[in-house]
């Protein structure tokens, strides 16, 4: 279960924590291991049967024995999943006139369980936000602006990889956020504009801890966008250069087509 369910970080239910509390304290009391990140099997009347630590759990070889042990131990019969798989990063709620971003970052460090998957992220630009995207003065190679720091703030503010989160909160101090946009090509109503930037903040990886945990990012990409009818018709933008605490990272945000929204069931 999420931290921000049973722990100090959400509401959940007296119910809820005094469960939690049980459980934890029957594996102790068992030796069976215990912890904040820890795999806790249970039979079904609720009671310990055993449990893995997270090198243990992040090792599917290890995972498939103990789960298949677990089976033969209660003489479990196959059947269909008790809770149908589905997607656990699905788009945010939003209006035909807004951009959705979607935000995918993972480090290069090879192992580890904050290394194994790609972290995701979600942004959804109102239309006074997107059209910052475009040029004041009437479109033409060459022509550059630099995007306002709200809107760099929106764009580059979670371009690191997993860190452990149980809100979201914006937890980053962020000393330099810069965009700059270049049209780069004009076809008719349509335009191509480069982007170019950087950010440095420091994201502490645990959430309060006032550790000097920094993201140095140097950023690169484009933007299409008509100019008849305003509208952005795909906007990519990935990491050049980036590491967080020293260690490098890929980062790479990129718009939502409606018709992809609208099959997701959004």
């Amino acid at each position: 279960m999420s931290n921000q369910n049973p722990g100090p970080f959400g509401p959940p239910s007296p119910e809820a924590r005094a469960e939690v509390r049980r459980i934890y304290a029957d594996f102790i009391a068992r030796k069976l291991g215990a912890g904040d990140v820890h795999v806790y099997l249970l039979r079904p009347d609720g009671t310990s049967l055993g449990g893995m630590d997270p090198g243990q759990f992040a090792d599917a070889e290890q995972m498939r024995r103990a789960l298949t042990d677990a089976v033969r131990q209660l003489g479990t019969a196959p059947g269909a999943p008790v809770v149908k798989p589905r997607p656990q990063s699905v788009p945010p709620q939003s209006s035909p006139d807004d951009l959705v971003l979607h935000l995918v970052a993972r480090s290069q460090s090879v192992g580890g369980s904050w290394h194994e998957v790609p972290s995701e992220n979600w942004a959804v630009l109102t239309r006074a936000e997107w059209m910052q995207l475009l040029p004041r003065d009437p479109p033409r190679p060459g022509v550059s602006w630099e995007l306002g720091t709200d809107l760099t703030r929106k764009l580059l503010g979670r371009f690191y990889p997993q860190t452990e989160e149980t809100t979201n909160r914006d937890r980053n101090r962020i000393d330099l956020a810069r965009l700059q946009c270049t049209i780069t090509t004009v076809s008719g109503e349509m335009v191509r504009a480069r982007m170019d930037g950087a950010v440095r903040m420091k994201h502490a990886f645990y959430p309060g801890k006032d550790h000097e945990d920094y993201v140095e990012a140097k950023v690169a990409g484009f933007v299409d966008f008509a100019t008849g009818t305003p509208r952005i018709e795909r906007l990519r933008l990935v990491s050049e250069k980036a590491a967080y605490m020293g260690t490098p990272f890929d980062a790479a945000l990129r718009s939502v087509s409606r018709e992809t929204l609208e099959a997701l069931g959004q």
